[in-house]
């Protein structure tokens, strides 16, 4: 056994001996603070093996120390919990390499053996369409079927000579233009009676939150969907706390009788009057909650 568990085993013995000189059992305590027995235990006998984080265990101490009136013990614990903190390890993450292999445009990779399409079939179909397209007009011109005077007056029309000669332009310019019809425009004519209904307005949203006030000291342990506790430990009386509510809130209260709850703005009121042990509630960001139970 070292120092410090020495220490810590002489500094619980006086707090069973201030517990004692107040009057007080650890059952006392536990109704008073909501503090486990199991973690009472341990600080009278020196005992931290079984403890939560450190933080968690001072914030258990200063509770007890202040309820037996043995605050001067304080600055000794704390010395000697902070002798317990070992340095945590820092865990360098590796940056992935990046993937050499070539990759497509639509981000799949280029399986082996892939040769680019080849365009020399695309060239052979466009070649032939070519050549059937030039055999259908020497046939139809050599046999008759191909009317070449359409192509000519098409020619004079678009401005084209291919007689060299001008009449065609002149021809075109010889052919009556169409009269534009213009229709009048019919406006449409708003009654000044009847004025644009106005949007109405929409409600401001009310931002889920989540509010605790302790109206005696009270136990608390807050938690938001599988997270680490959020607040885990005695609310002073007239103080209180507020989250926005994102995600449902697990709240376990030790006292019911003893706190106030104010969801989204709506004061619920004392959780529990008339209970005698602690309760544990779920508050849902819509406005809803509903009494779970403890696990």
């Amino acid at each position: 056994m070292n120092d410090r568990d020495e220490a810590l085993k002489e500094l619980g013995r006086l707090v069973n001996e201030r517990r004692e000189e107040a009057g007080m059992t650890l059952e006392d305590i536990y109704d008073r603070t909501r503090i486990r027995m199991e973690y009472l235990h341990g600080i009278e006998e020196g005992n931290y093996s079984n403890f939560p984080e450190p933080v968690y265990t001072k914030g258990f101490i200063r509770t007890y120390l202040k309820l037996i009136n043995a605050e001067d013990l304080q600055p000794e614990f704390m010395k000697q919990l902070d002798r317990t903190n070992a340095p945590k390890k820092q865990i360098q993450h590796e940056a992935p390499q990046k993937s050499k292999q070539n990759i497509l445009g639509n981000g799949s990779k280029i399986p082996e053996g892939y040769k680019p399409t080849s365009h020399f079939w695309l060239f052979m179909v466009l070649t032939l369409a070519l050549i059937g397209t030039g055999s259908y007009v020497w046939y139809a011109f050599a046999y008759g079927n191909l009317d070449v005077s359409k192509v000519f007056n098409f020619a004079n029309r678009t401005g084209l000579n291919f007689t060299g000669s001008e009449n065609g332009n002149k021809e075109r310019e010889a052919e009556p233009k169409p009269e534009k019809i213009t229709e009048p425009v019919k406006v449409a004519q708003v009654s000044q009676d009847k004025k644009p209904a106005e949007p109405k307005p929409e409600p401001p949203k009310i931002k889920p939150t989540l509010e605790i006030i302790a109206i005696n000291d009270v136990w608390l342990q807050v938690n938001f969907g599988t997270a680490q506790p959020v607040f885990k430990r005695t609310l002073k009386k007239d103080n209180n706390l507020k989250w926005d509510l994102t995600a449902p809130a697990r709240v376990i209260i030790g006292r019911p009788s003893a706190a106030k709850v104010i969801l989204n703005g709506k004061d619920l009121g004392i959780v529990n009057p008339k209970a005698k042990k602690g309760e544990v509630y779920i508050y849902n960001p819509d406005g809803t909650f509903n009494r779970a139970n403890a696990q």
